[in-house]
């Protein structure tokens, strides 16, 4: 037994050796890291708060069996510090790791060790300070702003707390020519303005009015294109437009409300215009009024076009073109009726030997086919249209009959 106990321990040493080679071989532990992972405090109390943290992300690397490391994710691993039963101030301790896997082998971790700051978490009431970004329009001015709330509550670490001077809000009215009322965010902010961010405001947000309103011997006006004559015969104005659109006023102010509800520019003669026109255009200031942020013109487009018309064309016969020789075609029907819509100059001018439609037979064979005609003007013109009344005809192609001898 006891000679035999020797050889059966080598035995099994030598088998378990031998397992071990080829479970190493079929899995090979590969390493695996994993970056940014979150860092936790565990044993705080309810009324305590860890703050200025010298990491809270770390960096680990592991070494897993080749089976599991497809799997692993970062779900898996949690990271963090045991800070149970501590009181207020500044500690380092070590970063633990629990992996919910097992097997696997924590090779390094980056951070190692953390310091911290350990404290009670208190709340106080800070005033409201909302700080206004820009300016409003010319002629404009913003009066004080009006916030919801005019104290919050700040919540903490104690120490923070004690700093906290107010929560301060931005709006942005710049441009603007009317009260402005939106949401705002708060920060916690400390005597020399500096932030907070260990800090949270309660409520985070809040609704603040910016009345704006026209500073006295102040107007904004929109500007009024004065026109006279009429564009060339056959044509109308189909588009103005003017830069600025609006304009603002300084003076006195009984003759600012004299001036009514527009600012005319110095009128723009029509007569016999056609196509677009631009045109830099003095406004009409009163005495003692003057013109504020730009010069004393505007800039004027004015689109003049075509006014549209319709002509009807009747039995316009049907020409065929490419036809073979020795063949023929007949047409069912051989004329159409063209109803024809564009600039009225050109359409009611337009004479019926002008207009001329077709077919185009050239690649067709021996049968009966049905095709739309093409229309041909005399002249090329901008938006012309047509409608061919029946807009598709029937065209039987045949053989030309073989004329015969008379005895």
């Amino acid at each position: 037994m006891r000679e035999n106990l020797g050889l059966a321990l080598l035995a099994f040493g030598l088998a378990f050796a031998l397992w071990a080679a080829a479970v190493w071989e079929e899995n090979p532990p590969v390493e695996r890291t994993l970056t940014d992972l979150p860092l936790a405090f565990h044993g705080l109390g309810s009324d305590q708060v860890v703050f200025e943290a010298s990491a809270e992300r770390i960096r680990l690397r592991l070494r897993a069996p080749r089976a599991i490391e497809g799997s692993l994710s970062p779900q898996d691993v949690e990271a963090f510090v045991d800070v149970q039963g501590l009181g207020e101030g500044t500690y380092e301790r070590p970063v633990q790791i629990q992996i919910r896997q097992r097997g696997i082998q924590i090779l390094s971790v980056d951070p190692p060790r953390v310091r911290f700051r350990l404290e009670h978490v208190e709340s106080r009431e800070v005033p409201v300070s909302i700080q206004i970004l820009g300016q409003p329009a010319i002629g404009y001015q913003a009066g004080i702003p009006l916030p919801a709330l005019s104290k919050v509550q700040v919540r903490g670490p104690r120490s923070r707390v004690a700093v906290a001077a107010m929560a301060v809000g931005r709006i942005q009215i710049d441009g603007v020519r009317q009260s402005v009322e939106t949401q705002i965010r708060l920060a916690a902010v400390d005597p020399q303005g500096e932030l907070l961010p260990e800090l949270k405001v309660e409520p985070e947000q809040i609704t603040v009015t910016v009345p704006v309103e026209p500073r006295l011997g102040f107007r904004e006006l929109p500007v009024r294109v004065a026109l006279q004559g009429r564009p060339a015969r056959g044509y109308q104005l189909t588009e103005i437009s003017v830069d600025p659109p609006t304009v603002t006023l300084t003076g006195d102010p009984r003759r600012l409300e004299a001036i009514g509800s527009f600012i005319s520019t110095e009128p723009i003669d029509l007569s016999e215009a056609r196509g677009e026109l631009i045109a830099e255009v003095p406004l009409v200031l009163p005495a003692g009024v003057t013109l504020i942020g730009s010069p004393t013109t505007v800039e004027v487009r004015l689109r003049v076009e075509p006014i549209l018309s319709t002509q009807v064309f009747q039995q316009v016969p049907i020409v065929v073109e490419g036809l073979r020789p020795g063949m023929i075609a007949r047409l069912s029907p051989e004329t159409v009726d063209v109803i024809l819509r564009g600039p009225l100059p050109y359409v009611e001018n337009l004479r019926p030997n002008e207009l001329r439609v077709w077919i185009d037979v050239g690649d067709l064979e021996r049968g009966t086919y049905t095709l739309t005609p093409t229309v041909t003007l005399s002249a090329t013109v901008a938006n012309l249209s047509w409608t061919l009344i029946p807009p598709n005809i029937q065209v039987s192609l045949a053989p030309a009959p073989t004329p015969t001898r008379s005895r």
